[in-house]
């Protein structure tokens, strides 16, 4: 497989986040997000079995409503942050440079340099973007959720103690994403350390290239 077909492999957003989670994110990032979300249920198992009325159905609802503003004000900041840079990013470097990097091959990952560099953008891009859906879901619904959650108790006869633990299952996972999210911005920052490395060395290689290139070429008679 070329190099010009190996860039364009990828035929959606899925199969670019497929590849992009070996340079985008580290097991380290899951691992304290999840280590996270144990703890909250542990605090939230604690307040139940000992009824210290903290984790109430009111007090989760704010959670996650709070998580869900605090998820609608970062994810708009930071991809306003990202296609701006992209944007800049892909405008300011030479052409020639983006197709060097797209040949040669990015070290431990098996991507070339150019998806190693865009395929960190993408991630985050993809991860934030979903996030940003999901808080404005959570906006819009939240404030008739006690009346859908008595609708469904009456209904169904549900304890009261299966809706308060739906929440705190609720309130755990989003707490684990946002933690996640934030895990994966300090990942982004070092790899987007890592591209501007990649293109300077690049581009230092290609300038030598050329440099040989023209003094290989016999000089012509006057």
């Amino acid at each position: 497989m070329d190099w010009q077909q190996k860039v364009t492999k990828e035929k959606s957003l899925g199969e670019v986040y497929w590849k992009a989670r070996q340079v985008g994110s580290t097991r380290t990032n899951l691992l304290v997000s999840i280590g996270v979300g144990i703890v909250f249920c542990l605090l939230a198992t604690i307040d139940w079995y000992h009824s210290l009325g903290v984790l109430t159905l009111v007090q989760l609802k704010t959670f996650v409503s709070a998580i869900a503003e605090i998820g609608f004000a970062l994810t708009t900041a930071i991809l306003g942050f990202l296609i701006a840079g992209f944007s800049i990013f892909a405008s300011i470097t030479r052409p020639a440079i983006f197709a060097g990097l797209a040949k040669l091959e990015h070290k431990d990952s098996g991507l070339s340099r150019l998806q190693f560099i865009f395929f960190n953008f993408l991630l985050v891009f993809i991860h934030y973007l979903t996030f940003l859906g999901a808080s404005i879901f959570l906006k819009l619904t939240l404030p008739m959720a006690p009346e859908v959650v008595e609708l469904i108790r009456h209904k169904t006869g549900v304890s009261a103690v299966y809706v308060w633990s739906a929440a705190t299952v609720l309130a755990a996972l989003l707490l684990i994403w946002l933690t996640f999210l934030m895990m994966l911005l300090k990942s982004f920052i070092w790899n987007i350390y890592q591209a501007v490395l990649v293109v300077i060395v690049t581009g230092d290689q290609l300038a030598e290239l050329e440099s040989k290139l023209s003094d290989s070429k016999p000089s012509g008679s006057d």
